[in-house]
């Protein structure tokens, strides 16, 4: 499709500031669109039917120039046009179906509407820009054939969230590669020509820590290993059991449990017991305490919190400070109790809060990050007292819920998340201390098993995720013990690359430490009017895109690219991993109308409404210099869909475009006979795909990745008409093999447009 007829129009990011070395990753400030595109779309709908990427700067002459991949290397990028007067645009904690889709970050932006929105069509209000976002985004083409596009309602805002590596050596002037310093943990030699910053290095300037966990021996809990030793077994005891007093002994008993185990007293006291006898009959039989008719745990977090169960009703203890409110909520770890796509429909958790002036229990139904509101009281008061500069507050209710609003405890739970809160006043407010625990249920006075469930850590503070690697068949890395998989391994990647700080170690100052690289990213968007279908006289003018997104290494984001043995030939020296999946794994069922760059439209996951999907652009993301190729194959035909190989800079010249070894990534696309290209494919919800990646491994290399960026129509069940100005319906399915389409985008150099 050639876009030379096409309107466009450009917009910049906010200005980007680095040393050498340094991390910028960061969700930038709004940027409104011109004036007069705002004015055009102020009641119409937008067709984006392409978009290009470079990275500019300007001379002191007031001259746009690009900036060589050599000097800022985009790790990868997210951009976003949005309507801010029916949206906005907000920062959440993201649960572990976000942190998949966004790199394992702990928190994800997303838009939601400002008012309740009367219009149920699926026209977005927001929408994502990732496609080819990486070494690659300057010359991969991102374009959509002809009547096809991502859809936007009056657009007015951008938004940037890049990811930049500062790689500039300042003593070499043009687009040519000259090494800088790098940080010890670097495996890539300054002749391979390109920095190893680009891969994220591990620095001591980020501390790495982890240590064994432990589990109590229950089904719930994968066991990866046996508890060694009394020493090991009476610290773990303390780390998942904790009560009131620790105890501790060494026995040999037949008749008991063998190994550690963990017994639970009435008064909230533990006992951890180191068995060296061995008896496997004792020890399965403490594996299940069904008929348990007593049950007891503890917690010590912001309060201190224990929590009875029998058979007729619950008591719970909390102690707090003396003078200033303190609550427990049951249930949830986090505030909302279920959340749906972005969306929290049942609110927070239910909880027993102690404030006021007289610190009377009140129980509250919380709201999603809010107070939430008071509840019918279900709760006797036993005693509410003041000692040695705690106040200790117990209370009794039925184990079922007075109402839908209040949590029902089971005596058949062995675990129960819990979030803890104190407040800086007497009044119930915003907390001044707050976080998520655990309650350990145990028989009362029943041995319980507990064993090793595999090590957890933190690089710089923040929590590693210890299952960021997908079992096969979604994933290799498991079973290549790929290194990107545990922390005890991990040598480099997004952990360790942090916003605003350098990739050098604590030993090692920034060169060039007074001259700053200062620039900006910029977009160019080209597109049309949409004209809404009128039934009887016209189809709809553009067929709306979704978004489908998966990861090759699914679901860690990135891994690592072992470096091959020495006597291995270099044409040998290949890494390949694979990935298989069902359509429906890429789909999220939720409304396109807030924010298209997650949800795939409602219903789109019900077999009885949506038949499947037909592609219309797919492309993978992978690094430079070691990818050499992506395919993607339906793997219940065995028919090839999609093979792309990367376009490789020569370093010809000072050219900012053809630096060595760096890339461009020809996408696939499908569309209409008359474009020239395989027509679209029906791929059912249940269609089981597969990805294959090679790279190069003849050198080491950590971050890299494989995922795929595709773009594609929904297709309804017994669709019967047609939506587009095409013979085809929507149903259709066609026989001939969709052929990637090699296209290079050309981003304009008449800088003054």
């Amino acid at each position: 499709t050639s876009y030379e007829s096409r309107e466009y129009f450009d917009v910049y990011s906010p200005p980007i500031k680095t040393r050498y070395s340094e991390v910028y990753w960061r969700m930038q400030e709004a940027v409104p669109l011109p004036k007069d595109i705002q004015q055009r779309f102020a009641d119409k709908i937008m067709a984006v039917t392409g978009y290009e990427v470079d990275q500019v700067r300007l001379t002191p002459e007031g001259t746009e120039v690009p900036v060589p991949i050599t000097w800022a290397y985009n790790h990868h990028y997210g951009g976003y046009l949005s309507n801010s007067k029916k949206t906005e645009f907000v920062k959440r904690p993201a649960g572990p179906d976000r942190m998949f889709m966004n790199h394992n970050s702990k928190e994800y932006w997303t838009a939601r509407l400002i008012q309740d929105d009367d219009d149920d069509s699926e026209i977005p209000l927001h929408i994502f820009f990732s496609e080819g976002n990486g070494g690659e985004f300057r010359l991969s083409y991102h374009g959509y054939p002809r009547a096809y596009a991502q859809l936007i309602e009056s657009p007015d805002t951008f938004f940037c969230n890049p990811m930049q590596i500062d790689t500039w050596n300042r003593d070499e002037p043009s687009s040519k590669y000259a090494p800088g310093p790098l940080p010890k943990s670097s495996r890539i030699p300054h002749s391979a020509g390109y920095s190893g910053l680009i891969e994220c290095p591990c620095t001591d300037r980020l501390e790495i820590m982890y240590n064994m966990t432990y589990a109590l021996a229950n089904g719930e809990h994968v066991c990866t290993g046996e508890i060694q030793n009394a020493t090991e077994c009476f610290f773990a005891v303390a780390q998942v059991v904790p009560g009131k007093t620790q105890y501790s002994r060494t026995i040999s008993e037949t008749s008991k449990p063998h190994g550690c185990s963990a017994k639970q007293y009435s008064d909230g006291s533990v006992e951890a017991i180191w068995n060296t006898a061995s008896n496997l009959r004792a020890a399965a039989h403490t594996l299940s305490d069904d008929h348990a008719t007593q049950l007891i745990a503890f917690s010590h977090a912001q309060v201190n919190v224990t929590v009875e169960l029998d058979s007729e009703q619950v008591t719970i203890q909390i102690i707090g400070p003396p003078d200033k409110w303190f609550g427990v909520a049951f249930g949830s770890s986090t505030m909302c109790v279920h959340l749906v796509s972005d969306e929290c429909p049942d609110g927070g958790p239910y909880a027993a809060v102690v404030s006021g002036d007289d610190f009377q229990v009140t129980e509250r139904k919380l709201g999603f990050h809010g107070p939430g509101s008071v509840i019918e009281n279900s709760v006797h008061v036993v005693s509410n007292s003041v000692q040695d500069g705690n106040r200790t507050v117990v209370v009794t209710r039925p184990l079922q819920g007075a109402s839908r609003d209040h949590y029902t405890f089971d005596l058949t739970d062995t675990t129960l998340p819990i979030i803890t809160a104190r407040g800086c006043s007497p009044e119930f407010a915003q907390h001044c201390g707050h976080g998520p625990s655990e309650l350990n249920f145990l028989a009362v006075g029943t041995p319980k098993r507990l064993c090793q469930a595999g090590i957890s850590g933190t690089i710089g503070g923040d929590k590693f995720l210890t299952d960021r690697c997908a079992p096969s068949p979604f994933s290799d890395l498991q079973t290549q013990h790929n290194p990107t998989c545990a922390i005890q391994t991990y040598r480099g990647g997004l952990s360790c690359c942090r916003d605003g700080k350098p990739l050098l170690d604590q030993d090692q100052e920034v060169p060039w430490a007074d001259q700053y690289l200062e620039y900006r990213l910029k977009f160019r968007f080209y597109f049309e009017e949409y004209k809404k279908e009128v039934k009887g006289v016209q189809p709809a003018s553009h067929y709306s895109l979704i978004r489908l997104y998966w990861q090759t290494e699914a679901h860690a984001g990135e891994y690592d690219i072992d470096q091959c043995s020495e006597v291995t030939p270099r044409s040998q020296c290949i890494q390949v991993i694979t990935s298989r999946w069902a359509v429906r794994d890429m789909m999220k069922d939720c409304s396109l109308r807030p924010d298209a760059a997650w949800c795939t439209g409602k219903g789109s996951t019900d077999g009885k409404k949506t038949e499947g999907v037909k592609l219309i652009y797919a492309a993978p993301h992978c690094h430079a210099p070691s990818c050499l190729s992506m395919e993607l194959y339906n793997a219940d035909t065995g028919q090839l869909l999609c093979r792309v190989e990367p376009v490789f800079g020569q370093g010809q010249g000072d050219n900012e475009y053809d630096e060595q070894g760096f890339l461009a990534i020809p996408p696939c696309l499908w569309a209409d006979k008359e474009e020239g290209l395989s027509p679209p494919q029906l791929l059912t919800l249940n269609t089981t795909l597969l990805s294959i990646k090679r790279n190069n491994s003849t050198l080491p290399h950590t971050g890299e990745m494989a995922s795929w960026q595709m773009r594609g129509i929904l297709v309804p069940k017994n669709a019967e008409r047609t939506f587009m100005p095409s013979s085809e319906t929507l149903t259709e399915t066609d026989e001939a093999t969709a052929v990637g389409t090699i296209l290079r985008g050309q981003l304009r150099r008449d800088t003054g447009n």
